[in-house]
């Protein structure tokens, strides 16, 4: 198979191949901004979801802290729903890869969270579509 047809293989490969799941970290809107910081640099991630009743709200970025937490808030006091950006872009999980990857594009972003019936079962972001697209191609 040439590299073009193993690429446009898995352009049509659902999200759910390449996204992570079992390691996703959430937050509630109530926690602190400290309290996820620590979460995120303990799983060496650079975002976190935030979920009220299994959906997601909201997401938070390392970008996201440092623009409106930590310049000019109290991290110890101030909240996600205070930081995070919303509302989340968001796919199905049978969604495909090269329409994920609009998404990003459109919206301006390198994570989406994926849903299945509404409810958040991971995050896809641009780093992980890349393997993806490397581990075919060689």
């Amino acid at each position: 198979m040439s590299s073009v047809e193993l690429l446009i293989k898995a352009l049509n490969f659902p999200v759910s191949v390449c996204m992570r799941r079992n390691d996703l970290v959430t937050v509630s809107p109530s926690e602190t901004v400290s309290s996820l910081m620590f979460r995120m640099v303990e799983s060496n991630i650079g975002a976190v979801i935030v979920i009220e009743r299994e959906r997601p709200v909201g997401i938070i970025t390392e970008r996201d802290v440092l623009e409106r937490a930590i310049i000019n808030k109290n991290v110890y006091k101030t909240t996600a729903k205070e930081v995070m950006s919303q509302p989340v872009i968001s796919t199905e999980v049978n969604c495909s890869v090269k329409e994920a990857l609009r998404l990003m594009r459109k919206h301006n972003i390198r994570r989406l969270a994926v849903t299945e019936n509404g409810k958040l079962v991971g995050l896809v972001t641009e780093r992980r579509l890349l393997t993806e697209f490397a581990s075919q191609l060689y």
